[in-house]
C-alpha cells in the first residue's frame, strides 16, 4: 500500500521540484539598473565637464619637485633620532615646511 502512495506522489513531487527550480530563474539580475532621469530640466541638460585622462602638468618641473620632496622626507627620520637625544636640528622645521609646500603644489597640479 505504501508503494502505491509513493508511486502516485513521486511524479507529483518531481514536477513540483522542477517547477520551483525553473521559477527561481527570474530573480537573476543581468547588469545594473539604469538611474531615473532628473526631474529638473536644467540639471538634465547640464553635462559634467569631461576630465582628461591625465592632467596637464609640467612634467620636468613636477618630477624635480617630487624628487626634492622624497630627498627631504628621507632625512626626517635622522632628525627625529636627534630630537630623541634632545638635539633639535636647525633646519628640521624648514624641511618639514618645504615638504608641506611641495606636497600642496603637487596635489594641486594633479587634482586639476
Amino acid at each position: 500500500m505504501r508503494r502505491k502512495i509513493l508511486g502516485r506522489l513521486g511524479p507529483g513531487i518531481l514536477l513540483i521540484a522542477i517547477m520551483l527550480t525553473i521559477g527561481s530563474g527570474g530573480q537573476v539580475r543581468r547588469g545594473y539598473p539604469t538611474p531615473p532621469t532628473p526631474s529638473d530640466r536644467e540639471e538634465a541638460q547640464k553635462s559634467p565637464e569631461p576630465r582628461l585622462p591625465f592632467p596637464r602638468m609640467e612634467g620636468v618641473a613636477l618630477e624635480r619637485e617630487a624628487k626634492e620632496m622624497a630627498a627631504l622626507a628621507a632625512t626626517i627620520p635622522g632628525d627625529i633620532e636627534q630630537m630623541k637625544k634632545g638635539l633639535l636640528p636647525s633646519d628640521a622645521l624648514d624641511k618639514l615646511k618645504r615638504i608641506e609646500k611641495l606636497s600642496k603644489h603637487l596635489r594641486g597640479q594633479i587634482h586639476r
